[in-house]
């Protein structure tokens, strides 16, 4: 007869609670990282791409970091401070003060597709809410918030003039995100997507 015991129940509800989560790095202290995580028995992922590095006297295949700055750890949230205390971490990524958890289909898209080698290409994240600036095209110039975006290669954008809207299709390659501390002190015609 086959009996669960509380310790082995318990171990497998702290199964379902391991997450994925993002810690910030010194810089250029991931690979490093990532070895002490791996001593300590925590899991943790740092996507790896080959790159050919040109010294003045020699080329070199080396492995970087897909993402600067970040490692990947899967914990229960009770190992918060036993991974706080790694050398080389800063500190978890946040939402509201809580960690912000990734889901795992994330993570192994990522490991796929770096395992692939395809050609990751790093795009600037845009969402709604979030001020850009047309950077080529007749619109070059106008500034405004993201209301939709319609899919992945085409948005809409209304322009609102004079209490008016209008719908217009852009490409999002001729969007760029305006930074925090451009914000201020342009005029700008409200943009919607």
């Amino acid at each position: 007869m086959n009996t669960l015991t509380e310790k082995s129940i318990a171990q497998l509800k702290d199964l379902d609670n391991i997450k994925w989560f993002a810690a910030y790095t010194k810089p250029r202290h991931e690979k490093k990282v990532r070895e002490y995580l791996l001593e300590k028995d925590i899991e943790s992922y740092v996507p790896l791409v080959k790159k050919i590095r040109q010294w003045s006297d020699r080329k070199k295949w080396v492995e970087e970091p897909l993402i600067r700055g970040y490692v990947f750890v899967r914990i229960l949230l009770k190992q918060q401070l036993y991974v706080l205390e790694t050398p080389g971490i800063v500190r978890f990524v946040t939402f509201q003060k809580d960690l912000a958890s990734i889901p795992d289909f994330q993570i192994e898209a990522l490991k796929r597709a770096v395992d692939e080698e395809f050609i990751l290409k790093s795009e600037n994240y845009m969402r709604t809410g979030q001020l850009v600036e047309v950077c080529e095209g007749p619109l070059k110039g106008i500034k405004g918030k993201i209301q939709r975006i319609e899919n992945e290669t085409r948005f809409i954008i209304s322009l609102d003039v004079i209490q008016a809207s209008y719908q217009i299709q852009i490409d999002p390659a001729m969007l760029k995100p305006v930074p925090k501390d451009k914000k201020t002190g342009h005029i700008s015609l409200p943009l919607g997507m």
